[in-house]
């Protein structure tokens, strides 16, 4: 019997830290985004002006977001050894997935002010206005991504 060497390869992303932490960073609020529609959705047939749950759902969320984005960047971080410095590319692509975002979140903030006089509850337009927020943030790290591989 032949003795097989077996050659095991690491997988690896070759992707600048950028494009990995925007990569992290849009799959973490895609899937904190499903929770938190997920949950809403259920509230939302509540006849209540603020249903019981709301408050807890918007806390835990944004906690959520906060400390997953903040533990798996510091992976990234220590995975990647050191972070390049920021080249002007790396700052245009910010700025233009920036104004992406901010474009995003101007328009859910005009849709929940119009929501207003929709008669929504405060509920329907403080969740209008978190869905605004969780687009922008995937618009923003879309963008970047979509960017970076288009400089490529």
């Amino acid at each position: 019997m032949s003795q097989n060497v077996l050659n095991h390869r690491k997988q690896q992303i070759d992707a600048p830290f950028r494009v990995k932490s925007a990569g992290v960073s849009l799959v973490v609020i895609l899937a904190i985004g499903s929770y938190f529609i997920a949950n809403l959705l259920t509230l939302l047939t509540s006849e209540q002006a603020v249903p019981d749950g709301a408050l807890s759902l918007t806390i835990i969320t944004i906690t959520l977001i906060a400390v997953v984005e903040a533990t798996l960047q510091i992976v990234l971080f220590i995975g990647a050894g050191r972070v390049e410095e920021q080249s002007k590319l790396d700052k245009d692509i910010a700025n233009m997935a920036s104004r992406n975002a901010y474009r995003v979140l101007m328009a859910g903030t005009f849709a929940t002010f119009a929501s207003m006089f929709a008669g929504f509850t405060p509920f329907e337009m403080g969740s209008l206005l978190m869905g605004a927020f969780l687009l922008a943030e995937i618009v923003k790290f879309a963008s970047q991504i979509v960017y970076y591989r288009q400089a490529a």
